[in-house]
């Protein structure tokens, strides 16, 4: 099955997947259990073994907006925050028990640092998080709400097992009644 974050899929990141593997530490969490919290500093990476994690952003309102997900075969964390020593922007919590292995910053930070490749490796990661970052935000202005969905779907076909409509239409940023009338659709 495809990654829902498509980065996820090069062959260039198996290096970063057997760093955690190697150096990480192991940890179970929860569902429910925050790796990282808005506001807060954040020091950790972690490469997802089982389960998934959702990305929430609160804004001044005291509203949650789910801004992202990271599936099992991904890496879970808040890059910019975590890299650049700041309170992280959002808050990432496990949506189902999860298997982590995470490294501090510094091990990251002296992992990208060890050789050229390493370098290398980085920079394709901040590019892959920047033309992510800029095709979701093109998706928003440029795309239906079914266009939208059907994108989901098909990065991710069994979604609807761990993410519940409310949390769709959050990140899709449409009501929870305009994901029941898509559905309606393709049944």
């Amino acid at each position: 099955m495809k990654n829902f974050n498509h980065y996820a899929e090069r062959e260039e990141f198996s290096a970063f997947k057997e760093f955690f593997l190697k150096y990480g530490q192991y940890k179970e969490i929860k569902k429910k259990e925050y790796f990282a919290q808005q506001g807060f500093q954040t020091g950790n990476g972690a490469y997802i073994q089982e389960g998934l994690f959702r990305y929430v952003c609160t804004d001044d309102r005291g509203c949650e907006h789910i801004v992202g997900y990271s599936f099992a075969g991904e890496y879970v964390g808040d890059y910019p925050a975590c890299l650049r020593r700041e309170k992280a922007m959002v808050s990432i919590q496990a949506a189902t028990n999860s298997i982590i292995y995470y490294a501090p910053a510094e091990e990251m930070r002296k992992f990208f640092t060890a050789n050229e490749a390493n370098q290398q490796l980085e920079r394709i990661l901040a590019e892959e998080l920047f033309v992510q970052t800029y095709k979701r935000l093109l998706d928003v202005y440029c795309k239906t709400p079914t266009e939208l969905y059907w994108d989901l779907v098909s990065r991710y076909p069994d979604f609807q097992n761990y993410i519940t409509l409310r949390e769709v239409a959050s990140f899709l940023r449409v009501t929870p009644e305009t994901i029941s009338h898509i559905r309606k659709k393709i049944e």
